[in-house]
């Protein structure tokens, strides 16, 4: 990637935040209700670890952590990735068109063109969640637990943007996307705000091999915390984080590669 190609990207995004923030009013009305929303969600795991002192084994501080980890990965998705939510639309009305006849690569494009900078309200909240979640668990943090973490929430969101990008590629097929976009995008990540061992094995096996979503965080915290659970399917899961990351991601961008051949405009 040439020197001038990665300044057109900037550029792109830079428009994309200049169009979010034009109405300051609206923006910050939409800033406020995510926080709100993110806050309410802590706030429900806090009620019922107050109520119950603990949920499958694991501490009000365990479970704050686990959060955090989902929380970090979503903000690097939520701003990076955001396009992928909408992509269904811009192949229904024909708008993708336009990313092809352009010397750029078309995904880089449609990522650029949406870019959210709302999304990075989510690294705060993980910022927060995290701190609170050091308060109440003994985690002693080493040169490599933190180059861990690092690595952690970079292939968490490997994990999460490879979902998201598999999904949009659906729309080369079937153009309309939406309900499987809800299912496995907004309403799996409910699945993540718990351990996942107070799942039935059923769906602990979906949220391993078929769906992942276990090693965005319920698999690499037991590393940071160093806990044992009966539920993992092996010990080893807990350092396969960065890998199914990597090989998700790779193969959702050759699953879109693929689909992109097969494109054919609506002529909308």
């Amino acid at each position: 990637m040439s020197i001038s190609s990665i300044k057109t990207y900037f550029k792109l995004a830079l428009s994309s935040i200049q169009s979010h923030m034009e109405y300051k009013a609206s923006f910050w009305i939409y800033l406020v209700t995510l926080l709100v929303y993110y806050s309410a969600q802590a706030g429900t795991i806090f009620i019922l670890l107050s109520r119950f002192s603990s949920i499958g084994g694991w501490s009000r501080g365990e479970i704050a952590f686990l959060y955090s980890l989902l929380i970090f990965a979503q903000g690097i998705v939520a701003s990076v990735f955001s396009g992928m939510v909408e992509f269904g639309s811009l192949v229904r009305d024909g708008s993708y068109d336009r990313y092809l006849l352009r010397p750029l690569s078309p995904i880089g494009q449609v990522l650029m063109n949406h870019f959210d900078i709302t999304g990075l309200l989510h690294l705060v909240l993980g910022i927060v969640t995290f701190l609170v979640a050091n308060q109440f668990t003994n985690i002693e943090w080493t040169f490599w637990k933190v180059c861990m973490l690092f690595l952690s929430v970079f292939g968490s969101a490997m994990i999460l943007a490879g979902i998201r990008i598999a999904i949009a590629s659906i729309a080369f097929y079937a153009v309309q996307n939406y309900s499987l976009v809800h299912l496995f995008i907004f309403s799996s990540r409910e699945f993540m705000m718990y351990p996942m061992n107070i799942y039935n094995v059923s769906i602990r096996i979906l949220l391993t091999f078929l769906l992942p979503l276990g090693f965005v965080n319920f698999y690499p915290a037991h590393y940071f915390l160093a806990k044992n659970s009966e539920s993992l399917f092996h010990p080893f899961f807990i350092y396969l984080n960065f890998p199914v990351g990597f090989l998700l991601f790779f193969g959702s961008l050759f699953i879109w590669k693929k689909g992109q051949r097969r494109y054919e405009s609506t002529g909308t």
